[in-house]
Formats: C-alpha cells, sequence, structure tokens
C-alpha cells in the first residue's frame, strides 16, 4: 500500500504537465518573412522586378488583372490549446511597377485595413435525380453479370504429358 502513494503523486503529475503543456499559447507565423531591413531598401524609380526579386524574393500573389502590381503578404495567428485560431496581425505590401518595369509605388495595409467578405450563398443546381441512402445501396443489385468468356481461357488443364 506505501508503494501506491508516490505512484498515483507521480501519475498525477505527469498529468498535470501533459495537461498544461497543451494549453499553451501557440503563434504561427505564416507567408512572407523578410529579412531585416531589406523591405527599407526599396526606392520608388529606383529598382527593377529583378531587383526587388533579389532584395525580398518572389511575391506572394501577383494581381490578376495587371501583372505590374505584386503583394507581398504575411499574418499572424495565435490559437490556445483547441480553440480556432485567431489573426493577430496582418502586412501586406503592395509593390507596383510602371511599364518599364521600374518601382512606381510602395504601400503597406495592416489588419486595420483588412475588410470582411462574405460569400455567395447561391447554389448551382445538378441535373439529375437526387437519390436516397436507401436507392443508392440498392440501385444496383442485380445489374452485373459474370464475365462472358467467348473463347478458351488458357492452356489445358488436363495432366498427361511425357
Amino acid at each position: 500500500m506505501r508503494r501506491t502513494a508516490p505512484l498515483a503523486l507521480a501519475g498525477a503529475l505527469a498529468l498535470t504537465a501533459i495537461a498544461l503543456t497543451g494549453c499553451e499559447n501557440t503563434v504561427d507565423l505564416r507567408g512572407f518573412a523578410a529579412t531585416p531591413g531589406s523591405v527599407e531598401k526599396l526606392e520608388v524609380g529606383a529598382q527593377s522586378r529583378e531587383d526587388v526579386v533579389r532584395l525580398i524574393g518572389s511575391p506572394s500573389a501577383v494581381a490578376t488583372f495587371n501583372p505590374n502590381i505584386w503583394y507581398y503578404i504575411s499574418e499572424t495567428q495565435e490559437y490556445w490549446a483547441y480553440t480556432k485560431p485567431r489573426i493577430t496581425s496582418q502586412k501586406v505590401i503592395q509593390v507596383t511597377f510602371n511599364e518599364s518595369g521600374r518601382i512606381e509605388a510602395i504601400k503597406n495595409y495592416d489588419l486595420k485595413d483588412a475588410q470582411d467578405i462574405q460569400m455567395v450563398q447561391r447554389i448551382t443546381p445538378t441535373s439529375g435525380k437526387e437519390l436516397t441512402i436507401l436507392e443508392q445501396v440498392l440501385g444496383n443489385v442485380g445489374r452485373f453479370t459474370g464475365p462472358k468468356q467467348t473463347s478458351n481461357p488458357g492452356a489445358p488443364t488436363g495432366g498427361g504429358g511425357i
């Protein structure tokens, strides 16, 4: 009996340690991560696209209808245990190039500039019939037959030989 008390105490301490480490706040850094001071080296009118790629890397995204606009996107998410991640900071750098390929403008956006976008709730109708679970399960019963043999399936299996 005396040995069970220390084991029970050790087990309780181990469970407490596991529970506390699972409840630690987790921080995830996602997206573009520039080296310190590299973004500050960008100058309007001075650098080309190749210079920008060399200094800070390739963009996270390029504008759909204007390939002269590049976006560098980064965000920080935090969550605790099993809660839904929460965006705590977001930074978007927009680099616009002129027709000759030189930097025309540099804009910075934060989380306060972000906007919530409502998704369209329309549903595209599909043709055909919607089947119930029972129709799906029993629908193919009796539709399949075994393979049909029209010729000799292979070498003769009768014994006899030399």
